[in-house]
């Protein structure tokens, strides 16, 4: 029994959370979510960074590009979500590793002001930056959706993209795609 309770709580750990999650959620966050993107529709819009910086990001036919002259990994999260804080030190690590090549982007898919997300990012002691705002559920809808959290894309420092992650990803395979990325 002890087995069976061990590898069901494994399992959970490792299993992406759902956007359905009621917790925490605001009800504007379901119809920011619902943000309207047509197919091949052209967009610029810029994310926001709390520390006050922002990410200029292009879409053109079906093309998207983002104004960084390095590899970016967008890691889309909540606070409410286990494994999102549980990858909090495995970024954290790769932030420190590649911080000339690459941009750690957490990109939160709640409702919360940048005085809350700044308290939550010396909380958990992250390193890496946090865009919070509406643009962030457009961003989400021009990579294709996030389906669950934490869900990541990397790109290289042309914008293309190298892989996508659903679920908690360990950090050697995350390095190994860096790798790629700024190779």
């Amino acid at each position: 029994m002890k087995k069976i309770f061990l590898l069901t709580l494994i399992i959970c750990f490792f299993i992406a959370c759902s956007n359905d999650k009621q917790g925490n959620k605001d009800e504007n966050t379901s119809s920011n979510i619902e943000a309207s993107l047509e197919q091949g529709e052209d967009l610029n819009f810029d994310i926001h960074i709390i520390n006050g910086t922002s990410i200029l990001v292009e879409k053109n036919n079906k093309k998207i590009t983002f104004d960084t002259d390095k590899a970016t990994l967008f890691v889309f999260f909540t606070t409410w979500c286990t494994p999102c804080l549980a990858e909090i030190p495995s970024l954290n690590n790769l932030q420190n590793k590649y911080k000339d090549e690459v941009n750690i982007i957490g990109v939160l898919l709640e409702d919360k002001g940048d005085e809350d997300i700044k308290a939550f990012k010396d909380k958990h002691k992250i390193i890496y930056e946090i865009a919070n705002g509406e643009n962030n559920y457009l961003l989400a809808k021009s990579l294709g959706g996030v389906n669950g959290i934490p869900t990541m894309f990397l790109y290289d420092k042309y914008s293309k993209l190298v892989n996508e992650y659903l679920g908690l990803i360990p950090q050697e395979m995350l390095e190994i795609d860096i790798q790629k990325a700024i190779f």
